[in-house]
């Protein structure tokens, strides 16, 4: 059964329980347990996404209890390591390869993956709440694969959203791995220096017909 969506509506902390009030106007018990591993205490107010299972004194209870992107997120441990893995990917790229012509059509490349597999992942996520049209996995996972996995990596601690589910969360971190293999490969090896250098050639003429057409400035 996919999960659905609600809100908190009523929350007692001290007790460790309150009411989550489906899209049927309906009251769904739920216990903080349902919640997971959290770091902070739920609130009333809060969009939620869960399962709801048979209980035989309240008749049914939320279970898997998600919740959704809220500011507050943004301080948290499990967003803030995901910004450090990520940052200290771009900033490897640039401290070795900031002085090769092709490194900010890579750079280019790289971000614009990332940014639109972010969007995705944010898409998805949406379509969960709304009860819509998901967007396919196999195009979450082939644009983590093609370099979009910063994004992804991000989106997920953002949103909430692929972090538990199996297999998607395995398939998703070798994705990362095979996808840094590949950068590191052409990047680093011998055997991937002529391209390289053909690149180097490429890219040092598009930077030459961009400074005669005005689009950027300063030595090339």
């Amino acid at each position: 059964m996919k999960k659905q969506s609600g809100v908190l509506q009523r929350w007692d902390d001290e007790r460790g329980f309150g009411f989550i009030t489906d899209k049927k106007g309906r009251d769904i018990f739920v216990h903080v347990s349902a919640f997971g591993n959290i770091r902070s205490r739920p609130k009333a107010g809060e969009k939620v996404l869960f399962r709801v299972e048979p209980d035989a004194a309240k008749g049914v209870r939320a279970v898997e209890v998600e919740r959704c992107w809220r500011p507050a997120h943004l301080l948290l441990p499990e967003f803030l390591f995901p910004l450090l893995m990520v940052g200290a990917f771009y900033g490897g790229l640039w401290w070795f390869f900031s002085q090769n012509a092709f490194w900010c059509f890579l750079i280019i490349f790289l971000l614009l993956i990332a940014g639109l597999t972010f969007l995705m992942f944010g898409l998805d996520k949406r379509a969960a709440l709304n009860e819509r049209q998901r967007v396919p996995e196999n195009t979450l996972h082939l644009l983590s694969l093609a370099g979009g996995w910063p994004g992804a990596l991000l989106a997920r601690s953002l949103f909430r959203h692929k972090t538990r589910k199996q297999p998607f969360r395995t398939v998703f971190w070798l994705e990362v791995v095979v996808n840094l293999v590949a950068v590191g490969v052409f990047l680093f090896s011998p055997q991937a220096a002529p391209l390289r250098d053909w690149l180097d050639v490429q890219a040092l003429g598009w930077l030459i017909t961009l400074k005669e057409w005005g689009w950027i400035s300063g030595p090339v």
